[in-house]
């Protein structure tokens, strides 16, 4: 009975320590207790500022802006006050797709737009509508990440970033200061990029954290290091300050 007792406890241990262990995808955070694998989120919800909030504040805080715009087949982060740049996302009932994102700041006619000759605009799913909580939880693979460099509303060059592997992980607790919660519960999507054929050595890594009812409330991008591990973050945008203020997005060309 004494070893059996001995046994249990040191599987605890390993179960405790093992959730992130030599992932070097896994956000470095603490993880929620006891987390329930079967519980889904529906990941516009956490995407987004609640409705009853971004009706009439954005977030704010290191960097840029953060005005939320929802409509029934997109939504807008926009990051100035001009109601430009964006980054725009589609949504179905299936997955959240990446699609635009800024190229100039200063010109809303210059964009960058994930679309493919066989899949349009919807070739680079982001996360599942409705995901799974874990350490990771859901995964999406896509091999076609193809996406238009607009230097106008027509003129474009296509280019690619290779394989791409999007992961939902959490639930995670983090203290992010300003008008944030202490311990506030996030969801971490890891936006892995320009990866080889087996989605391993992806040389880039964003990371996505959302929380209810802010939507964004951190950004970071980290590029892969020697020993298949990620350097530390080289650009961190965190948003933890409700303002007062919104905006409608400018969209010349779309």
């Amino acid at each position: 009975m004494k070893y059996s007792l001995i046994v249990f406890a040191l599987l605890l241990v390993l179960i405790g320590c093992g959730t992130n262990a030599n992932n070097s995808a896994a956000p470095h955070l603490s993880a929620t207790a006891n987390p329930n694998a079967a519980t889904t989120y529906d990941m516009l919800a956490w995407m987004t500022m609640r409705p009853e909030m971004s009706a009439t504040h954005h977030m704010a805080g290191t960097a840029n802006p953060l005005y939320t715009r929802v409509t029934s087949s997109r939504f807008f982060w926009t990051k100035t006050a001009n109601g430009y740049p964006w980054d725009i996302q589609l949504y179905d009932k299936n997955y959240i797709y990446l699609w635009v994102t800024e190229l100039n700041w200063q010109d809303p006619h210059t964009f960058k737009a994930f679309n493919s000759p066989t899949l349009g605009k919807f070739n680079l799913p982001f996360a599942p509508r409705f995901a799974k909580a874990g350490y990771p939880g859901s995964s999406v693979k896509t091999s076609d990440s193809t996406y238009e460099i607009h230097s106008d509303c027509n003129t474009f060059v296509t280019k690619n970033l290779g394989h791409v592997i999007n992961e939902v992980w959490g639930p995670y607790q983090e203290t992010l200061g300003g008008q944030l919660p202490a311990n506030l519960q996030t969801l971490v999507i890891s936006y892995r990029y320009t990866c080889d054929a087996t989605y391993s050595n992806c040389a880039n890594k964003e990371e996505f954290h959302l929380a209810q009812p802010y939507g964004l409330v951190k950004w970071q991008h980290q590029s892969l290091g020697t020993g298949g591990t990620y350097n530390p973050p080289d650009n961190v945008t965190v948003f933890n300050q409700v303002v007062s203020g919104q905006v409608s997005p400018v969209t010349t060309c779309f």
